[in-house]
C-alpha cells in the first residue's frame, strides 16, 4: 500500500469520526427544523404516491428541492416520517455520508487538504447537521476536481460528468453556482482553451441536470425561478437580516476567528479554522503562479460572500475547499522551510 493510500484512508477515518460525533453531539441548529418538516411532509407524500405534493410544496421554494429530497427518501425508506427527533437523526446522517465524500474528494486530490478539511469546525458542523451544505459542497468539488482531469480532445467522460455535477450542485443550493461557473469558465477558456461550442454543450446537459433534480421547477419554471429570486432579493434587506445586523466584513471573520463553541456543543478540542485560512491567504501569490484556478476561487468566492446581503456562516463552505488546498501546500513549504532551517543551524 502506497503512501497516498494510507493517507486517504487515514483522512478517512478521521473524517468518518468527527461527522459521526457531530451528528450525535451537535445542538438543533437554527434551520435544521424548517428542513426536516419539508423532507417529512416529500416523505408523506412519497408514501401516498402524490409527485404534486412534493412539486408544489408551497415551502422554502427558495432552495432547490433535492437535499430535502434526499432527506425524505431515507425518512420514507425507514418509515419514521411520523417521529421528529429520528427525522432529524437521518436526516443529519445523510449529510454526513455527503460531508465525508467532500473531503475524501478532497483528500483524493492532496491528502493533507482533505485531512484539514476533516477537522475543519464549519466544514463538519453544516456538513453533519440538517442543512443543504453538504450535496452542493461534494458536488461543487467533484465539478471542479473533473474537470481538472478533462481532456477534451480524447472526447473522456470527466468533461460530461463535471457538467453533471454543476447541475447536481445547483440543484442542492443556489449559492455554490456563480462561483462555481467562473472558476469552470476560468479553467475551460485560460488553461485548458476548450472551444465555445463543447462549453455551451457543457451548460446544457448542467442545465439539464438541475432541472431534472429540482422538481419544484417542473411546474411552472419561468414563475417560479423569478419566485426564488424575488424571495433572496428582498430576503436579504428583511427584518431577520437586519435584527442580526452582520458588518459587511463578516464573511473574513467566519473565515478568521474561532467557532462560537455553543455552537458545536463543544465537540471539537481545538479550533483550527483561522490557523486553515491564515496559512491558505499566505499562499495567494504563489498559487496565482502555480494554480492560479484555486486564487479564482477563493476571491471570487469572497467577493460574492461580501457582496451577498446575508452574511450566514455555511455560506464559507462555498471557499472552503480552496482555502484547504492552499493551506496544505504553505503548510508544507513552510515545514521544509523551517526543517531546512534547523537543520543549517545545527551545524
Amino acid at each position: 500500500m502506497n503512501k497516498s493510500i494510507r493517507s486517504i484512508i487515514i483522512v478517512f477515518i478521521v473524517t468518518v469520526c468527527t461527522h459521526a460525533l457531530a451528528v450525535a453531539k451537535l445542538p438543533q441548529d437554527f434551520d435544521e427544523p424548517i428542513y426536516v418538516d419539508v423532507a417529512v411532509d416529500y416523505a408523506r407524500a412519497m408514501k401516498r404516491g402524490d409527485l404534486n405534493a412534493i412539486i408544489d410544496h408551497p415551502d422554502v421554494r427558495e432552495h432547490p428541492a433535492l437535499v430535502k429530497l434526499s432527506y425524505a427518501a431515507s425518512i420514507s425508506a425507514i418509515g419514521i416520517a411520523d417521529n421528529y427527533s429520528e427525522s432529524l437523526e437521518t436526516s443529519r446522517i445523510v449529510s454526513a455520508v455527503f460531508g465525508v465524500l467532500a473531503t475524501i474528494l478532497v483528500a483524493i486530490f492532496d491528502p493533507f487538504a482533505g485531512g484539514l478539511m476533516a477537522i475543519h469546525a464549519l466544514v463538519v458542523k453544516y456538513s453533519s447537521q440538517a442543512y443543504l451544505e453538504a450535496i452542493p459542497l461534494a458536488f461543487t468539488i467533484f465539478s471542479v476536481l473533473t474537470f481538472l482531469r478533462t481532456n477534451i480532445e480524447k472526447r473522456d467522460a470527466w468533461f460530461w460528468l463535471s457538467a453533471f455535477a454543476l447541475g447536481v450542485s445547483t440543484a442542492g443550493k443556489f449559492t455554490y453556482t456563480p462561483v462555481l461557473v467562473i472558476v469552470l469558465a476560468y479553467l475551460a477558456f485560460f488553461e485548458k482553451k476548450i472551444p465555445f461550442r463543447w462549453m455551451v454543450l457543457f451548460g446544457v446537459i448542467s442545465v439539464a441536470a438541475f432541472f431534472a433534480l429540482n422538481v419544484t421547477f417542473w411546474h411552472h419554471p419561468v414563475d417560479r425561478v423569478m419566485e426564488a429570486l424575488e424571495y433572496h432579493a428582498s430576503y436579504q434587506t428583511g427584518a431577520h437580516v437586519a435584527e442580526v445586523n452582520y458588518p459587511w466584513y463578516q464573511p473574513f471573520k467566519w473565515i478568521f476567528t474561532d467557532t462560537p463553541g455553543d455552537w458545536h456543543g463543544g465537540i471539537f478540542l481545538y479550533d483550527i479554522d483561522p490557523f486553515i485560512a491564515a496559512f491558505a491567504f499566505a499562499g495567494i501569490l504563489r498559487e496565482w503562479k502555480e494554480r492560479r484556478w484555486l486564487v479564482i476561487w477563493l476571491v471570487t468566492g469572497i467577493i460574492f460572500l461580501l457582496l451577498w446581503g446575508t452574511k450566514w456562516p455555511q455560506y464559507v463552505l462555498t471557499i472552503v475547499p480552496a482555502i484547504c488546498i492552499m493551506a496544505a501546500e504553505s503548510a508544507r513549504r513552510f515545514y521544509h522551510w523551517f526543517t531546512h532551517l534547523s537543520y543549517y543551524k545545527t551545524i
